[in-house]
C-alpha cells in the first residue's frame, strides 16, 4: 500500500470534513478545520527547509495545537520528534541536538524551557492560522519509505536513543489495530498520555484514519479521578489506552467505574493481574478489555489479548499478551535462534512491516538489535530482538515472562536501568551504583538504587570504623549503637536546635565534649562558614573527632584537652564500649543505672520482665569495661585568649558531670561574649547552680528532658542571652531540615543522601526513572565470576527512613495526619514537615492516590495541582487548612509535643 500517514487522515477529511476531530477541553476543531490548520503550518515549515528526512522537534503540552503540530510536520515531508517539556533541561538538549532538528514547534510559554538550538522556532500559540497554504503539494515528495517520527526510549549506555519509524510501518500499524479493535467513525477516543512515548499512537492515529473523535486530556485532567469521571461523563468516551498502574490510581476515588469508557478499554505498557481485571469487567461490564504488547522499535504495538467470559489463568498471573496484528510475525525461539515447543521460554523476536528502521545515528546498536529475518517470505525481511521472555500457552496465545536483561517498564515507561546507573556515577562522590526493579507495598513496581560512595579523603579514616549515617554520611566512630544514638540526638531529635537556639553563617561555635564529632558535622551542614573549636580529651574518640572534622571540610580547631575551672592534669575513666559516658567523675555503677533506665524507657510498650532486665544488665556490664587515661584539662577562659575568640555565638557543653567546671573556667569578662548555651547535664542536684550562674550572667534559662531518660538526673539546659528588652527564649519553629543539607561538605564536594541523590538523578533523567529508595553500601556483592550479584542485593527497609531528618518541631494536627497518609503511600517513616512528597519517592500515580485519600480525611477539595505546587508536608498542610478555612470547617491545629518541660 503506498500511503502515507497523513494519506489516511486526509482520506478522512474527504469522508466527514464537519465532523469533530479533534477535541481538549472546551476547544473544538472538525477535520476541515485540522486539514486546513495543518496545511498552513506545513506550508510554513517547507519554507523553512523542511522535507522527506528532515527531523523537526515538538515540544508543546498537550493541546490542540499539539495534533495540528504532528499532522503539519507529517504533511511538510518531515519526522516529527516529540519531546516531554517535563524532562530536564540535560535531557531536552540531548535529544534535539541528537536528532539534529531543522525547526521547532513550541509554544510561548515553554520558550524559558528551551535549551539554545539554533533550528528556527515556531510558536504555535501564535502562528497566524489565517495564512493562505501557497498550494503545497498533498505528498511534499515524501514516500512511505521516508520517516514518520523518532521517539527516544531509555539507553543502556546512559543515553536515551532515537527509534526511527517509517511511514509504511505506522500506517500498517493504524490499519491493523483499527481491523483488530473494530474502531468505527464516531467514537469517542481517550489519550491520556505523553506524545513522547508511542502509548498513544494506538488512539491518536487510528482515532483520526477511521472517522473517531480525538479527545487529548490534560495533564491536570489525566491525574485527577474526579476530574476525569466529570469529562467522561460530558463527552461519552468510549475508547481508553492507558497503562494500568495509572488506571489502578484513578480508580481510587469514590465512582471507579466512571473513569472507565463504555466500548474498548486497551490497557499496555505493563503486565496486567489477573485479578486487578476480574474487578475491572465488576466495574464495567459491557466494556471490551483488550491487552496490548509491543516495543517502540515494532511500531506501537504487536499482539492483541481480548478478556473473554472468563480472565485466563497463566503461571505468571498476568493476562497473556495474545496474537500478532495481522501486520506482524512473532517467533519465539532458543539461544540458537530455532523455535521453541509449546510451554518452552524463549526469547520473543517480532519481523513484518511494522519493525522500525533502526536507532538514529546508532549504526552498531541497530546491527546488534535488528536482524536478518530467516522466516521472513520476503527478501530483506528483518527481526527485532525484544529481550522479553516469552512462551506459546496451550491455545497459541503467548504469555510474557520476563526480561532477559536489565530493562523494566514501571507504570508503563520502558526502562533501562544501565542508564540510571551511568548517571548515579557520573555524580562526584559515587564509586558504583546498580538500580533494580523491586516490589512495593502496593504490588506494583519500584526501582531501588544501591550506591556505593567514593570517599577520596579515605586515608583520613585509616585504621578506623567507618559507618555510614541513617542518612546517608560516612564517618569515623567507635560503636554503631552509640553513634546511632548520638546521630539521633543530634540530627533527628536536634536536642541542641530548640527553643530559639540558633546557628547562622558565620557564627562562632564551642563544642565542649565533642565525642567523635557528629555536632561538628551537623553544624557545618547547617550553616556556612563557621568556625569551630571541639574539645574531646578522649584519645580514641578524639581521633574519630579528627578525622571526620577534616574529611567533611569543616573549619574546625581540634583541642586533644578538656575543660574545667583550672589548667590541670586529671584522670580521664574510659569506657570503651560506650566512649559516651567517659569522663573525670564517671562511675561505672551509675552509668550501668543510667543507661539500663534508658533502654527499659524504650521497651515500655511492649513491657520489661525479670528475663529481659537480666539480659540487659550483663549486655551494659560488658559494655562498661573501663580504663583510666591521662589528659590534660584547660579553662574555657584561657583558650579564649590563645585563640583569639572574640565572641561565642554557641557553647555546647557535653562533659560528663563536668559541666560546672567548665562554666567556673569562664572569667567574668568573657561571660559577654557568650551568646547561647546548650548544656547536657547529668546531675539533677547540678540544674539550680547551673541556672542560678546562667541567670546572674544575663541569660534566660529553659529546662527540658528528653522522655527516654525519664527516671535519670539527665536533662538539657538551654539558655540565650537576653536583650535589655528582656524578651526570652520560646518554643519556636525551627529553621527548614533541607538546609541542613544545603552546604557541600563531603569529601568530592557533595554528601551522599536520598535527597542529594535524587537532587542529581531529576536534573539529567525524567522523573519515571527516579528511583523510589536509596540505599547507601560498603560495597556491592559479587558473584564467583566477579559480576554484580543482584539477587544479593537487600530490599530496602520495609519503612524507608525520610530523606532528611525529621523531627525538626511539634506537628500541627494536620501535618500529623498528612504525615500518616505519606508514610503509608510512601512506605517511608520519619516524615517530617519539610520533607518533600516528591523527594520522599512520590511520582505522579502516588500523587493521584495522596490526593484522593486526602480529601476523604480532610473532606476539603484538594487539587493535584494543590500537591505540585505545595510538594513539602507543612506547605501543603497549609493549603489544606486554607481550603478547610474557606469550607467553614476550620482544621485545628495544635502543637502535639514529645518533650517534657521541668520548671525550675
Amino acid at each position: 500500500m503506498n500511503l502515507c500517514l497523513h494519506d489516511l487522515i486526509a482520506a478522512q477529511v474527504g469522508r466527514t470534513p464537519d465532523q469533530p476531530a479533534v477535541v481538549f477541553e472546551r476547544q473544538r476543531l472538525t477535520y476541515r478545520e485540522l486539514e486546513n490548520r495543518a496545511q498552513r503550518l506545513a506550508a510554513h515549515l517547507r519554507g523553512l527547509g523542511v522535507g522527506p528526512e528532515a527531523r523537526v522537534g515538538l515540544f508543546v503540552e498537550r493541546s490542540l495545537e499539539m495534533i495540528v503540530g504532528m499532522l503539519a510536520i507529517l504533511k511538510a515531508g518531515a519526522a516529527y520528534v516529540p519531546v516531554d517539556p517535563a524532562y530536564p533541561q540535560e535531557r531536552i538538549a540531548f535529544m534535539l541536538a541528537d536528532a539534529g532538528i531543522t525547526a521547532l514547534l513550541t509554544q510561548t510559554s515553554l520558550q524559558g524551557s528551551l535549551p539554545v538550538v539554533a533550528a528556527p522556532l515556531v510558536r504555535l500559540d501564535s502562528f497566524d492560522w489565517t495564512t493562505a497554504n501557497d498550494g503545497m503539494p498533498a505528498h511534499a515528495g515524501v514516500e512511505p519509505g521516508n520517516l514518520a517520527y523518532v521517539i527516544y526510549t531509555s539507553g543502556s549506555t546512559g543515553r536515551p536513543k532515537g527509534v526511527c519509524i517509517e511511514h509504511r510501518s505506522i500506517v500498517s500499524y493504524v490499519l491493523s489495530v483499527a481491523e483488530r479493535l473494530r474502531f468505527a467513525p464516531g467514537m469517542n477516543h481517550a489519550t491520556v498520555s505523553t506524545i513522547a512515548a508511542d502509548l498513544g499512537n494506538t488512539v491518536v492515529f487510528p482515532a483520526l484514519a477511521t472517522g473517531g473523535c480525538l479527545h487529548v486530556i490534560s495533564q491536570e485532567r489525566a491525574e485527577n479521578p474526579a476530574m476525569l469521571a466529570e469529562y467522561f461523563d460530558r463527552e461519552g468516551i468510549d475508547v481508553l489506552k492507558i497503562v494500568p498502574s495509572h488506571l489502578a490510581a484513578l480508580q481510587t476515588g469514590h465512582h471507579p467505574e466512571r473513569v472507565m469508557p463504555r466500548g474498548r478499554l486497551i490497557l499496555g505498557g505493563e503486565p496486567s493481574r489477573v485479578e486487578w481485571i476480574d474487578r475491572l469487567r465488576a466495574l464495567s461490564p459491557g466494556c471490551e478489555i483488550h491487552n496490548h504488547y509491543g516495543p517502540t522499535e515494532t511500531t506501537v504495538g504487536v499482539l492483541t489479548y481480548q478478556v473473554g467470559s472468563e480472565v485466563p489463568s497463566t503461571p505468571s498471573g498476568t493476562l497473556p499478551l495474545g496474537r500478532p496484528l495481522p501486520n506482524a510475525r512473532v517467533h519465539v525461539l532458543d539461544e540458537r535462534r530455532q523455535p521453541v515447543p509449546a510451554g518452552e521460554q524463549g526469547e520473543l523476536y517480532i519481523g513484518g512491516t511494522g519493525v522500525a528502521r533502526g536507532y538514529l545515528n546508532r549504526p552498531d546498536l541497530t546491527a546488534e538489535k535488528f536482524l536478518p529475518d530467516p522466516f521472513s517470505p520476503e527478501e530483506g525481511g528483518r527481526l527485532y530482538r525484544t529481550g522479553d521472555r516469552a512462551s506459546y500457552l496451550p491455545d497459541g496465545t503467548i504469555e510474557f515472562c520476563g526480561r532477559l536483561d536489565d530493562q523494566v517498564k514501571i507504570h508503563g515507561y520502558r526502562i533501562e536501568l544501565g542508564e540510571i546507573e551511568t548517571t548515579l556515577r557520573e555524580q562526584s562522590g559515587v564509586r558504583d551504583a546498580v538500580v533494580r526493579a523491586c516490589d512495593d507495598a502496593s504490588g506494583g513496581k519500584q526501582l531501588v538504587a544501591y550506591v556505593v560512595p567514593k570517599w577520596a579523603k579515605q586515608t583520613l579514616w585509616d585504621h578506623k570504623t567507618v559507618y555510614v549515617l541513617p542518612d546517608g554520611s560516612p564517618v569515623a566512630h567507635l560503636n554503631k549503637n552509640e553513634t546511632d544514638y548520638i546521630y539521633n540526638e543530634i540530627f533527628v531529635l536536634q536536642a541542641y536546635l530548640r527553643h530559639g537556639i540558633t546557628i547562622r553563617d558565620g557564627d562562632r561555635i564551642v563544642d565542649a565534649g565533642a565525642n567523635i564529632g557528629l555536632f561538628t558535622v551537623f553544624a557545618s551542614r547547617l550553616a556556612r562558614d563557621l568556625r569551630i573549636v571541639s574539645f574531646e580529651p578522649n584519645p580514641a574518640a578524639f581521633a574519630c573527632l579528627k578525622a571526620n572534622a577534616h574529611a567533611w571540610g569543616a573549619t574546625v580547631t581540634c583541642l586533644p584537652s578538656g575543660l574545667s575551672y583550672e589548667n590541670r592534669s586529671a584522670d580521664l575513666t574510659f569506657f570503651e564500649g560506650l566512649s559516651l559516658l567517659s569522663g573525670f567523675y564517671a562511675d561505672a555503677a551509675t552509668e550501668r543505672e543510667v543507661v539500663k533506665t534508658y533502654v527499659f524507657n524504650q521497651q515500655a510498650a511492649s513491657g520489661t520482665d525479670e528475663q529481659l532486665a537480666a539480659a540487659i544488665g550483663d549486655v551494659i556490664d560488658e559494655r562498661l569495661h573501663a580504663r583510666t587515661v591521662s589528659a590534660q584539662l584547660r579553662t574555657l577562659s584561657s583558650v579564649i585568649a590563645e585563640e583569639g575568640i572574640d565572641r561565642i555565638d554557641l557553647l555546647k557543653i557535653n562533659v560528663e558531670k563536668s559541666e560546672l567546671d567548665v562554666l567556673r573556667g569562664v572569667r567574668a569578662e568573657d561571660w559577654p561574649k557568650i551568646r547561647q548555651l546548650v548544656i547536657e547535664v547529668d546531675q539533677r542536684e547540678n540544674l539550680e547552680p547551673i541556672t542560678t550562674l546562667l541567670e546572674a550572667h544575663g541569660f534566660e534559662t529553659l529546662v527540658e528532658q528528653d522522655p527516654l531518660l525519664r527516671k535519670t538526673d539527665l536533662c538539657y539546659v538551654y539558655a540565650i542571652r537576653q536583650s535589655r528588652t528582656g524578651e526570652g527564649p520560646r518554643l519556636v519553629r525551627q529553621q527548614p531540615a533541607d538546609a541542613i543539607t544545603r552546604a557541600p561538605l563531603s569529601p568530592d564536594g557533595e554528601i551522599l543522601t536520598p535527597l542529594t541523590l535524587r537532587k542529581h538523578l531529576k536534573g539529567r533523567l525524567p522523573q519515571y526513572m527516579v528511583p523510589a529508595a536509596f540505599v547507601l553500601m560498603e560495597k556491592l556483592p559479587l558473584t564467583s565470576n566477579g559480576k554484580v550479584d543482584r539477587h544479593a542485593l537487600p530490599a530496602p527497609a520495609a519503612k524507608n527512613v525520610a530523606s532528611v531528618p525529621a523531627v525538626v518541631r511539634p506537628f500541627t494536627e494536620t501535618e500529623q495526619a498528612l504525615a500518616a497518609i505519606w508514610t503509608d503511600l510512601l512506605n517511608v517513616e520519619n516524615v517530617g514537615p519539610y520533607d518533600d512528597f516528591f523527594d520522599l519517592g512520590g511520582h505522579s500515580l502516588a500523587a493521584i492516590k495522596a490526593v484522593s485519600r486526602i480529601r476523604d480525611v480532610f473532606e476539603v477539595d484538594v487539587q493535584l495541582r494543590n500537591l505540585f505546587e505545595r510538594s513539602t508536608l507543612a506547605a501543603l498542610a497549609e493549603a489544606i487548612d486554607a481550603l478547610a478555612w474557606s469550607a467553614q470547617s476550620p482544621a485545628a491545629s495544635r502543637s502535639v509535643g514529645e518533650r517534657e518541660e521541668i520548671e525550675i
